[in-house]
């Protein structure tokens, strides 16, 4: 019996990956077709962000006590955007898949997945950026696997997410200007461009900010080389456990409604 119940537990949680990867590689095509320029768009934003903060960053603020000042800022920049744009994107998924709920039936959880396989796809093109400009600044490139493992989990955290957010989406229909917002506000809470040091209220407020902890540790692992403290990896683990089972629980208790919400 309890073999059983798994198997059926794996072949759903397959079929809904299936389908959830074939609509992610769909949508990239579509959003590429007709376009001169093609994956170069994705890295048109954060790479303008990163170059301007770069520019203005000896009259807007001091950046001499950070080493490799310039890996630290992108490296803020892409996590920051890809932080942003997974969310963004979960927020509408119901609405924007109305057409789509109606007309044939289809789990739900394959249009959230599918968001944040979009957006990773995407923050590949983020990642090679990343890789030529370590090489410039003779960083090593054995951090970017580091990376690898910090944004592998960083995926499953906002995968919980996504899930929370695609159901608030769902039944609040302001809840997009408000997390634009909030975007915003996180950005600069956030240590992207900054350093935030302890006991400060500033650092006191990001203990509360699931982000710090995953871009504080990325730099350590990619940048420095350095082994995560024991805070971090158990904030890390805490909050993607806890968001992640949580989101699957809010997402299964409200999804019934999707279809009449659209």
């Amino acid at each position: 019996m309890f073999l059983s119940r798994i198997k059926k537990y794996y072949y759903k949680v397959k079929s809904i990956l299936g389908l959830s990867l074939s609509l992610a590689k769909a949508d990239f095509k579509l959003r590429n077709e007709g376009s001169y320029l093609g994956i170069f768009w994705y890295l048109l934003n954060p790479l303008a962000l990163f170059l301007i903060i770069l520019f203005i960053r000896g009259a807007a603020f001091s950046s001499n006590n950070i080493s490799f000042y310039p890996i630290y800022l992108l490296l803020g920049v892409i996590m920051n955007n890809f932080f942003s744009k997974s969310l963004s994107s979960a927020v509408g998924v119901i609405g924007d898949s109305s057409g789509l709920i109606k007309s044939i039936k289809i789990k739900y959880e394959s249009l959230v997945i599918s968001e944040v396989l979009g957006t990773i796809f995407s923050h590949f093109f983020e990642v090679l950026l990343l890789a030529i400009f370590m090489l410039c600044y003779k960083v090593s490139l054995i951090g970017i696997i580091y990376y690898l493992i910090i944004f592998a989990v960083f995926s499953i955290f906002l995968t919980g997410m996504s899930f929370i957010f695609a159901v608030i989406g769902a039944y609040v229909n302001d809840f997009a200007n408000i997390w634009s917002i909030a975007t915003q506000l996180i950005f600069f809470i956030t240590p992207t461009f900054y350093l935030v040091k302890e006991g400060t209220w500033l650092y006191k407020v990001n203990m509360f900010n699931p982000l710090y902890y995953f871009l504080t540790a990325a730099r350590e692992v990619a940048i420095y080389g350095k082994m995560p403290t024991l805070r971090l990896i158990a904030g890390i683990v805490v909050m993607t456990i806890f968001f992640f089972v949580a989101g699957i629980i809010i997402f299964n208790k409200f999804k019934s409604k999707f279809a009449e919400l659209v």
